[in-house]
């Protein structure tokens, strides 16, 4: 009897080690996706002298949103002309590894952009959208913001 009852534990241990290595392989890949995201935002930027969307001083949505089709279009261009992962066009647009979430992406001027995720494993709920008019109030646990990341008139190399 013993021998089940510690096979058991051993059991149930190993699936929520295993539940939790999934949930920070999901976390890794957001933070790769929006780093990418990140670096083609900066190229395209120095290419058109601002963020898509191009004719647009402000912006915000959801990327995968069929409603903000033409601006992930611009976003996808910057990303698949300024890195080589993505110059491939079998390889998809990122998007987030968990069906129902998305990535948000946030153009608060021609110079000045956020982009936000859900993490799984380490949730703060410390960014919003609530300021954005045309998307709906959620919270957000991990965020890039290009005015705290950049340095100088530099951009980050890709």
């Amino acid at each position: 009897m013993p021998l089940i009852i510690a096979f058991c534990f051993l059991v149930v241990g190993g699936v929520a080690l295993q539940a939790r290595a999934a949930r920070q392989a999901r976390d890794t890949i957001r933070k790769h996706h929006l780093d990418d995201i990140e670096h083609a935002l900066y190229k395209a930027r120095d290419a058109h002298g601002t963020f898509p969307p191009y004719d647009q001083a402000t912006w915000c949505g959801f990327l995968n949103d069929p409603k903000n089709q033409s601006t992930k279009t611009e976003v996808e261009q910057a990303l698949r002309q300024y890195n080589q992962m993505y110059a491939n066009q079998a390889k998809p647009f990122p998007t987030d590894p968990k069906p129902g979430w998305d990535y948000f992406y946030w153009k608060r001027s021609p110079a000045v952009f956020e982009l936000y995720a859900n993490l799984e494993q380490a949730p703060t709920k410390e960014r919003n959208s609530n300021s954005c008019p045309t998307a709906p109030p959620r919270y957000f646990d991990y965020g890039i913001t290009s005015i705290w990341r950049e340095t100088g008139a530099s951009s980050p190399a890709l």
